[in-house]
């Protein structure tokens, strides 16, 4: 699986590891006097915790850690703090002070105490104490507490006790411990009490039109279709058969005409006399 792509604020804060040591350089010589450990240099070992570990450093909380006896850290991964950083439109100090001091347990937690832990329909979660309720909540406020319900195979589940908590963490696996000092155990992601993350930013509008009035594009005219041609119909005239003229009579058949027209008005001219003398 390909590592999950950070934001732009955890690449910042990656990019820069100087400011991380010298954080760690100002928390080593007198607060790590009370339980003999260094929180900066124990998650300094592991690459995957390097965000969280700044931003321990970026706050007092590490300091605060250093001056236990007895504590559990509820570790998230780069990826978990970068989901976290994501979704928040903004994250103040004092909201992030209140989000890291709770994942600080004033309490030994391993993986053994939390398999022990009491099961069953009966058993109710276990109520620990955080750094958080140390800097002085407001009365009433829960905040400052987590909620620890034992889940199948050994886990747990880590809630913020205060009501309409947003996001609960479930427990992966444990880092790093020294028995009954100080004990790190990685969480799914970041246990979010109610209050601490804003509302996601808005996008930005967008940009106005002109008011200048643009005339409309003209609606296209779809282009004339070519029309098939038209035939007009054509009074057919009946057909006339002329017949071919007779040949001209030939020069003796001429002569022998008039000579037969003559001879007949001959022969009536002679009857014509003969029926006279009668």
């Amino acid at each position: 699986m390909a590592p999950p792509k950070l934001s732009l604020v955890v690449l910042l804060f990656l990019l820069f590891p100087a400011t991380g040591n010298a954080n760690a350089a100002d928390a080593s010589p007198a607060d790590a006097a009370p339980g003999g450990f260094n929180i900066t240099e124990i998650l300094g070992r592991y690459p995957e915790f390097r965000l969280f570990n700044y931003l321990l450093g970026k706050t007092r909380v590490a300091r605060e850690i250093n001056r236990r006896n007895s504590v559990t850290i509820l570790a998230p991964a780069n990826s978990d703090v970068d989901w976290l950083l994501r979704r928040s439109a903004r994250l103040p100090r004092a909201a992030l002070l209140e989000l890291l001091s709770v994942h600080v347990v004033l309490d030994y937690y391993d993986a053994a105490k939390l398999a022990a832990l009491p099961r069953g329909a009966s058993a109710r979660p276990v109520v620990a104490t955080t750094l958080y309720q140390t800097f002085g909540p407001t009365a009433g406020d829960k905040a400052g507490f987590l909620t620890i319900t034992p889940a199948p195979n050994g886990g747990a589940v880590f809630a913020s006790a205060a009501p309409g908590a947003l996001v609960s963490a479930t427990f992966k696996k444990a880092v790093t411990a020294r028995p009954y000092n100080i004990s790190v155990l990685q969480i799914s992601n970041f246990v979010v009490p109610p209050g601490v993350i804003s509302k996601p930013r808005t996008p930005p509008p967008p940009p106005r039109m002109s008011s200048m009035a643009v005339a409309p594009s003209p609606t296209p005219v779809p282009s004339a279709l070519p029309c098939p041609p038209v035939t007009m119909p054509v009074e057919v005239e009946p057909t006339v058969e002329i017949p071919a003229a007779a040949p001209a009579p030939s020069q003796g058949y001429v002569v022998r005409a008039v000579m037969g027209w003559w001879s007949g008005v001959g022969m009536a001219l002679g009857m014509a006399c003969v029926l006279a003398h009668l």
